[in-house]
């Protein structure tokens, strides 16, 4: 642990330090998923729904509140590790709209929320979402989304800041195979996170219903698969549209060629394995 990560985020009052502190996690969770595809009429469209729910800390908090003293700082503990406490909830929904044998519009949308309580003030590092990258709103690199409107200094040390509590994911993609094993595909994505609190370290990153429909990120782009059947190479390219990290820095978060959209700054480029949904 470098020093500069110490002072900034464990030395100091700022919540998020419980996110970098040892951590003990028992948890119970639950997993769905139902997907309409039949393989006897693979031409017919389909919905495809998944959710997750997952609890932890409670049977640990109830049984050092009902034999132990309660801390002098509030938080039980396991020997000298503090116990996790949280609940978070994932729905992921995508409906496959099938046009012909080679033409397919999938419609995507995600949502999710993890909250601490009781035992903890923050929600483990492991357990907290990120935004952008190949899966995501694919014009940002891979955690360098949010949270809300944060923006950060561009030192290395921003991209471990980059997490939060709550995220939105809304895609559409068209894809269009052109060959028996290489397919086309145009998209836009949006969405962000946020965090259900307000830190200092993370300005204009707090959820609040007034204001989240303002901050969320938008992209475009496009990109090649090569499916191999037992195996998909994808590779993407996306463009931000609306940047939220722009708003209350200069203005300019609609990045088009009147506010001097740039490579270095508004393209990324992914390689993956799979669909993103």
């Amino acid at each position: 642990m470098s020093s500069e990560f110490h002072d900034r985020f464990i030395s100091n009052t700022n919540p998020l330090k419980y996110s970098y502190e040892d951590h003990f996690i028992e948890a119970i969770s639950y997993n769905c998923r139902y997907t309409g595809y039949n393989r006897l009429r693979p031409k017919r469209s389909f919905l495809t729904f998944s959710g997750f729910a997952e609890t932890a800390g409670n049977t640990l908090y109830g049984a050092s509140n009902l034999f132990l003293p309660m801390p002098d700082d509030g938080v039980y503990k396991i020997g000298k590790v503090a116990f996790s406490q949280f609940v978070k909830l994932d729905a992921n929904l995508t409906y496959n709209h099938i046009i012909s044998e080679r033409h397919r519009i999938v419609y995507h949308a995600a949502a999710g929320v993890a909250l601490p309580y009781g035992n903890s003030q923050s929600i483990p590092y492991e357990k907290r979402y990120f935004a952008g990258g190949s899966n995501h709103v694919r014009g940002w690199t891979a955690r360098t989304l949010g949270p809300g409107a944060y923006r950060g200094d561009g030192s290395r040390i921003d991209y471990d800041n980059q997490a939060g509590d709550i995220h939105m994911d809304l895609s559409v993609e068209y894809r269009w195979r052109v060959w028996n094993f290489i397919e086309l595909a145009a998209f836009t994505d949006a969405g962000n996170i946020w965090t259900i609190r307000e830190y200092d370290s993370q300005p204009h990153g707090v959820f609040r219903w007034n204001e989240f429909y303002r901050q969320i990120a938008w992209s475009y782009g496009a990109g090649v698969r090569l499916d191999l059947s037992f195996l998909i190479f994808r590779l993407d390219l996306g463009v931000k549209l609306h940047d939220p990290s722009r708003i209350y820095y200069d203005s300019k978060q609609w990045r088009t060629a009147s506010n001097k959209l740039n490579w270095k700054d508004d393209v990324a480029i992914h390689f993956a394995i799979g669909y993103p949904f």
